[in-house]
């Protein structure tokens, strides 16, 4: 089926398209897209299909006595009947049941004081980092570093003062290696500032990149919700039965120990899943992996969609470039992102999430291997740069991909032809952006966590049993999971947009064209370029019919 020819609620409108009037033959496809890369198409259709179907047989076939099983009933049942084991257990005693009850309220407590209060402050915190990044971003690179490291030292002595030290040698080791590791690459921060400065803008020309990012995530976080939900309902699939480790099983009441064959005391009890469920928790589990990176991929692809027809656009008619802002190209279409997505180039955006499934399970298992040996640790020392590499390449290639509406590897083959014949000095910047975000992101969550751990505290310190530690661990941790999670959801659209222009800057320069200067000029000062100076006899893009002498395209066609 051709889907171009046929788009259906996919189709266009007049101003999903009217950048293509103005800017006519560019480096950005969107004429007539084929579909790209079915097999894999294919491939994820029939696992997901899989992972629903047999989900739902899986949720139908779960024990139904699974919230009764406790740790006693495993360590202490000789029958592992659990109706005879709850039948001979006493109830609790009204003091554990105080105990419970005391904990449980001051958790609901304080889970509903600081998680609204977290989330709001998240959102607050990524809309003024947009907005900060595009007007003031040098300040604000330097701001945000100076305040995360304070604010981290600064709470790491109040937690010792308060009587919480482990927590506050933490934080301040944390404040300390964000200091040094800010000093050595403090020559580079202005640059870094530039780019997020950027970044910034396009996603403020681009605004509607930022809801179609969240409901996104939102679609696939209730995929996979689903997908977890199913795979721990395929583990309680099966029966609880003898434990066939245990030697001679002791012959009295419910409630007794258990012993190997070398006489150490070991669980009774052993809950045996049943193969069908085995077999399908496998299938699960790489569904779940490949809609994690799938997910992302999706997002990353929109983004790139939108900003390079964005990007390729022709200046508005009578504006100027400032050095450092990019000019007002017209705003890039993400219906027709998500369309070109989710039809033409579904596949490869599936075949790219796939590499990176593969690439995340490898570094997982290298760095588990590093804990047990000399030789897997330095095996895993050399591997792990490169696979990040891999990783990186791989999102470059989703991009060209996007640009082009190429298969995934012809549009890697581009990108790396590009890549190789003029920034392969690149890298040794490249990493800044993301470690400054990453930074950021994290110290400032740790931060919130730590006021958060320290205001529950001061609540719950006259209680008595686990409430008085455990709820302050327990909701410090979620708020600063909360908070990052929101704050790298931001950081993430940064640097997807910074490499998306990057990679379009990279196509333009491959095919001697200067379609926006103030960007040739940028990141010549990263890859250490001459800038405009290798333009010279390049064209710059213009609308049709604004100059006589204007070049209309480069390279890429339209009709590619």
């Amino acid at each position: 089926m051709d889907v171009e020819g046929n788009p259906g609620i996919f189709a266009p409108t007049y101003t999903d398209n009217q950048f293509l009037y103005q800017s006519g033959v560019t480096i950005y496809n969107a004429d007539k897209r084929s579909r790209k890369d079915v097999g894999f198409t294919i491939t994820y259709v029939l696992l997901s299909a899989v992972a629903v179907i047999w989900g739902i047989v899986a949720f139908a076939s779960m024990d139904q006595n699974r919230s009764l099983y406790t740790i006693g009933f495993y360590e202490n049942s000789t029958t592992c009947d659990i109706h005879k084991y709850t039948a001979a257990q006493p109830p609790q005693t009204d003091v554990e049941l105080s105990t419970d009850a005391t904990f449980a309220k001051a958790f609901d407590k304080a889970i509903a004081i600081f998680v609204p209060i977290s989330a709001a402050l998240a959102i607050v915190s990524s809309v003024l980092y947009l907005v900060l990044f595009r007007r003031f971003a040098k300040a604000t690179v330097f701001l945000s570093i100076g305040l995360s490291v304070a604010c981290t030292l600064a709470l790491g002595i109040a937690c010792i003062i308060v009587g919480s030290p482990i927590v506050g040698v933490v934080l301040i080791i944390c404040a300390v290696l964000a200091a040094i590791f800010y000093f050595f690459i403090r020559s580079n921060l202005a640059l870094c500032a530039e780019l997020m400065a950027l970044s910034a803008r396009a996603l403020y020309e681009n605004a509607a990149l930022v809801p179609t990012a969240i409901l996104i995530k939102l679609v696939g976080g209730g995929i996979l919700v689903y997908g977890v939900a199913a795979f721990i309902c395929g583990l309680h699939v099966g029966n609880v039965t003898r434990n066939p480790a245990v030697f001679e099983p002791p012959l009295g009441g419910e409630n007794e120990i258990c012993y190997d064959i070398g006489g150490l005391p070991i669980d009774c009890c052993v809950f045996k899943p049943r193969t069908w469920a085995v077999i399908y928790c496998i299938f699960d589990a790489i569904f779940i992996s490949w809609t994690t990176m799938l997910i992302l991929e999706i997002k990353l692809y929109t983004v790139a969609d939108t900003l390079s027809q964005w990007y390729f656009s022709a200046p508005a008619p009578g504006s100027s470039a400032v050095v450092g802002r990019m000019s007002n190209p017209t705003r890039g279409s993400v219906r027709q992102a998500l369309r070109h997505c989710l039809t033409t180039s579904f596949g490869s955006v599936a075949f790219a999430s796939a590499i990176i499934t593969i690439i995340n399970f490898v570094r997982r298992l290298l760095r588990r291997g590093a804990r047990n040996n000399i030789i897997c640790c330095i095996i895993n020392c050399i591997a792990q740069p490169i696979l990040a590499l891999l990783e990186k390449f791989t999102r470059f290639a989703t991009i060209a991909t996007a640009i082009t509406g190429q298969g995934f590897l012809p549009a890697a083959r581009a990108v790396f032809d590009t890549l190789r014949k003029n920034f392969l000095q690149t890298y040794s910047m490249w990493w800044v952006p993301e470690r400054v975000l990453g930074f950021t992101v994290f110290l400032f969550s740790l931060s919130w966590g730590g006021i958060v751990f320290g205001i529950t505290y001061g609540m719950t310190k006259n209680k008595d049993g686990s409430a008085k530690w455990g709820v302050p661990t327990v909701v410090g941790i979620l708020c600063f999971f909360l908070m990052a999670y929101v704050l790298s959801f931001v950081a993430g659209l940064l640097l997807d947009a910074i490499n998306t222009i990057y990679i379009c800057y990279a196509f333009d320069k491959d095919q001697r064209c200067v379609t926006h200067p103030e960007v040739h000029s940028l990141f010549a000062q990263v890859t250490g370029g001459q800038g405009l100076n290798e333009g010279h006899g390049a064209g710059i893009r213009r609308p049709i019919g604004q100059e006589e002498g204007a070049i209309k395209g480069c390279g890429w066609g339209a009709g590619m």
